[in-house]
């Protein structure tokens, strides 16, 4: 399993989180044997998670043992490739223009305040937001550019309004390092204070920044590329997002 671990840290380039969730993962399937018993056991064992849960854990065990496979750790028939986790059916949440600005208005701290309003301005996840560096960003007149480390150690570009990201500079964003828990507590607490009782993380605020841009009328490609997805397939979740709200017109 280390090896394959390194496999992804050198070969693959794969971030630390990432490994860090794999060896999570790969140390609960190591539990069972490695046969299609065992397999098929584990499937069992992780029915309960949730969809979006099972599908990573797939995700991983099935890489792993194609691993395996190719480097003749395993023969025989590949047990594995036909499983298949459950569809993800829920929709992302976000908030609409009017909560936007009602959850703006009671942030009373001005880090916070600067850090939300990077994130759904230019669609940023709180992981990439930590990685920032001033080298990153370079202003141009009234705007400024982003270079963004994504997932998988990719990399994409972003232009903002110079304002947002010196308020982020001001406010320390970019020095002063807070714990992914913390952020989260934080807009809790501000959601509380607007009135807004949904469920939302501050991965909402991206999914708002694309359904806002959506609804701007932003062709789907173009935010694949700013959000940083390597299918378009995930991007496509939005649509039907928009689609719950569509009003029909009267046919006939």
């Amino acid at each position: 399993m280390e090896e394959y671990l390194e496999y992804l840290r050198n070969v693959k380039r794969r971030s630390e989180g990432t490994i860090k969730q794999y060896r999570s993962i790969l140390k609960g399937f190591s539990e069972y044997p490695l046969v299609e018993r065992g397999f098929q056991e584990y499937l069992r064992a992780i029915s309960s998670n949730s969809p979006r849960t099972q599908q990573m854990k797939l995700t991983v065990v099935k890489g792993y043992l194609n691993w395996l496979y190719e480097r003749g750790k395993i023969t025989g028939k590949r047990f594995w490739m036909e499983a298949e986790p459950p569809k993800e059916k829920a929709l992302p949440h976000y908030l609409t223009m009017e909560e936007l600005k009602r959850f703006f208005s009671v942030i009373d701290d001005p880090y916070f305040k600067a850090l939300f309003r990077l994130m759904v301005n230019t669609g940023m996840r709180i992981s990439e937001v930590m990685k920032l560096r001033t080298s990153d960003i370079a202003f141009i007149e009234e705007s400024a550019r982003i270079r963004i480390k994504g997932k998988g150690s990719k990399e994409r570009v972003v232009q903002v309004k110079r304002g947002i990201v010196e308020e982020a500079i001001k406010a320390g964003v970019l020095k002063k390092r807070v714990s992914i828990r913390t952020i989260q507590r934080r807009m809790k607490i501000y959601l509380e204070k607007a009135g807004i009782k949904r469920r939302l993380t501050p991965h909402s605020l991206r999914h708002t920044f694309a359904i806002i841009l959506m609804e701007s009328g932003v062709p789907l490609n173009r935010i694949q590329a700013i959000l940083g997805h390597e299918s378009i397939s995930t991007t496509s979740i939005y649509l039907r997002v928009l689609a719950e709200g569509e009003s029909l017109p009267e046919i006939i």
